[in-house]
């Protein structure tokens, strides 16, 4: 069969399972089997493909329509311009995240801020991306699931970056006591679970049935738990000076304003991610007035 033929095959079939992007999808699927870029699949459409090659596709596309992620049968994704490894040990990156770089490289730039902590650090997409981006930053990764943590440690060694992104297994700011960085860490930046269990139904069956609960759904029935129990914690970091946390719609005024009143913060940062949804709570701290 050629791919030409094959290419519509698949899409009619992600189609008719309710894929939201089956002719991107069949693409992506297919330049991954060829171990070929998207771009270059109009050269290739009168290939013939071999029988091996027809399999796997076909494999993959049944996969997809079971509505299996399209990054984990990929087992990458893109994320700022930058490649990472992605699989069933964390959640899938998205667009929303990279206004939390954004806000998170401002304030680092702004404050003169060397030493974060990415805590949940999931597939290390956050940690790899500021070390990129703050080339003189020190980054400490942490996160409560061991298997993500792996994954984490794959992408730092695919980008070279193990001498400045240090990994560390715990739940929420207890890695950092345990490193010995709660005395000198300068900012926290977080894309913690934060879904509330009750509305996880209503999310796409690619999320539901595949991606790990426990880094989707948050602690306590609001789904804040997890801004709770990190902005407790900040209280007993002497040097932090900044605070950047990704949140759910309708989140955001929530969360500034536990911020505010826990931690003294001088000023409260609210972004819109690129849908117009504030996405990204940030707080300035002032030294010494927590």
């Amino acid at each position: 069969m050629k791919l030409t033929r094959a290419l519509k095959d698949a899409t009619v079939r992600l189609e008719e399972a309710g894929v939201p992007s089956p002719d991107f999808d069949a693409r992506a699927l297919a330049a991954h089997v060829l171990g070929i870029r998207m771009s270059e699949l109009p050269m290739h459409r009168e290939r013939l493909l071999t029988g091996d090659e027809l399999a796997a596709f076909d494999g993959l596309v049944a996969s997809r329509a079971r509505r299996e992620p399209l990054q984990y049968l990929t087992g990458d994704t893109e994320f700022y311009g930058l490649r990472f490894l992605c699989d069933r040990r964390a959640l899938i990156p998205r667009p929303d995240t990279e206004t939390l770089i954004e806000v998170a490289v401002e304030l680092a730039g702004e404050l003169e801020i060397a030493r974060i902590a990415d805590i949940g650090t999931g597939c290390g997409i956050i940690a790899v991306t500021l070390a990129q981006q703050l080339p003189d930053a020190q980054i400490l990764a942490t996160d409560s699931s061991e298997e993500a943590l792996a994954l984490a440690a794959e992408n730092v060694a695919l980008h070279e970056l193990e001498r400045r992104v240090l990994l560390a297994h715990g739940p929420w700011l207890e890695p950092l006591h345990e490193a010995g960085w709660a005395e000198g860490v300068e900012m926290i930046v977080s894309n913690p679970p934060y879904v509330r269990e009750e509305d996880v139904d209503t999310l796409m069956p690619e999320i539901v049935e595949h991606e790990p609960r426990e880094a989707l759904v948050g602690p306590d029935a609001d789904g804040l738990g997890a801004y709770r129990a990190i902005v407790a914690g900040c209280r007993e970091l002497p040097a932090l000076r900044a605070l950047a946390f990704e949140v759910g719609e309708g989140q955001a005024a929530a969360v500034g304003e536990m911020m505010s009143e826990a931690l003294n913060a001088r000023e409260i940062i609210i972004r819109k991610d690129l849908g117009r949804t504030d996405r990204v709570v940030a707080a300035v701290l002032g030294i010494g007035e927590r």
